[in-house]
């Protein structure tokens, strides 16, 4: 599993504790978990009127990427939880997954029935076993559910875009998809719940902000020097330096803990001509290119970046920034 990143404090012990070094916060599991609840019964439109939420967590990768499947695991429990199955349902919570991450989950079963009132049940799958069984099981717990008016069959949301991998969850997807069970989308449901900040995300996302823009600052001067005195550094040497003051704040006078500091993106530094604006973009190997023309191409950009930042207010739509942007 992957380390604890939601800085919510100490773990509570009870959940995982004892030789277990993972813990799960009982306190903001439960306030979480009654959130999900709350806004799923409150805005089902949002949820695509699904009787099950059906999450599917994908094994690790090394590849950098956002699935709201970690994100929902990482929101409720702090820890990314990959290859494992969870299904909720209005009265049971399913999950299943390996010994480990099985035992992982069993310090909550309290507080979810105490806070909305679900029963959380595990199963378990051996190393020696494709899971079948175990998913035909909750499959038939799921076809049981009590139907919405109009509903000819229950309504299984799922996240559309997260395309299944690995044995398990392709498995299981063969199996929704032959199973007498309507496929939904709640994508929007996670987005709606995920976009209202605790207090205490809100305190993470300023430390956050204002690490982005000292670092930024220092690094601008550093450009400015190399520009000035004609110094020959490479993108991918800029994106290291960056990446070194950003997860040890300290370099730049900041108090922050290094262990609660992390890289969403790596840094981008790009010139020449060639730009690839995606935020997943990587810095290449090339020299940093600096002439006349590049600084009245940067000149356009910044001025493209305030009309677009001009147009970010409170109901206003993203195309009106796009064509701000545009504009210049």
């Amino acid at each position: 599993m992957a380390d604890n990143r939601n800085g919510n404090g100490k773990p509570t012990k009870g959940a995982g504790a004892g030789n277990n070094p993972y813990a799960i916060d009982l306190n903001v599991f439960s306030q979480r978990l009654k959130a999900l609840y709350s806004h799923w019964n409150e805005h089902p439109e949002l949820w695509d009127s699904c009787e099950v939420i059906a999450i599917a967590t994908p094994p690790q990768s090394d590849e950098i990427r956002y699935l709201k499947s970690s994100a929902l695991q990482m929101w409720m429990v702090g820890y990314d939880v990959p290859d494992t199955i969870m299904v909720f349902m209005k009265k049971h919570i399913h999950f299943l997954g390996s010994q480990k991450k099985v035992s992982f989950f069993q310090g909550v079963k309290k507080a979810a029935k105490e806070v909305v009132g679900v029963d959380l049940v595990t199963h378990v799958k051996a190393k020696s076993d494709d899971g079948g069984a175990l998913m035909d099981a909750v499959l038939g717990v799921i076809r049981a559910q009590p139907r919405a008016d109009g509903h000819d069959t229950v309504v299984v949301g799922r996240i559309a875009r997260e395309e299944p991998e690995g044995n398990l969850l392709k498995l299981w997807f063969e199996k929704l998809k032959s199973a007498t069970v309507q496929l939904g989308d709640v994508t929007n449901g996670l987005s709606d719940l995920f976009a209202v900040k605790e207090k205490e995300e809100l305190g993470d996302i300023k430390k956050a902000a204002y690490l982005s823009s000292v670092v930024m600052q220092k690094m601008v001067t550093k450009l400015e020097n190399v520009i000035d005195d004609e110094k020959k550094f490479t993108h991918s040497s800029l994106m290291d330096e960056t990446e070194k003051l950003i997860l040890e704040p300290s370099k730049v006078g900041l108090k922050l803990n290094p262990q609660n500091v992390d890289i969403c993106y790596p840094p981008i530094f790009q010139s020449g001509g060639k730009f690839d604006l995606r935020p997943g973009a990587a810095s290449n190997d090339e020299c940093l290119y600096y002439d006349r023309a590049s600084s009245k191409a940067y000149d356009v950009l910044l001025k493209a970046h305030a009309a677009a930042i001009s147009e970010l207010k409170p109901e206003s739509k993203a195309s009106a920034a796009y064509l701000a942007a545009l504009s210049v």
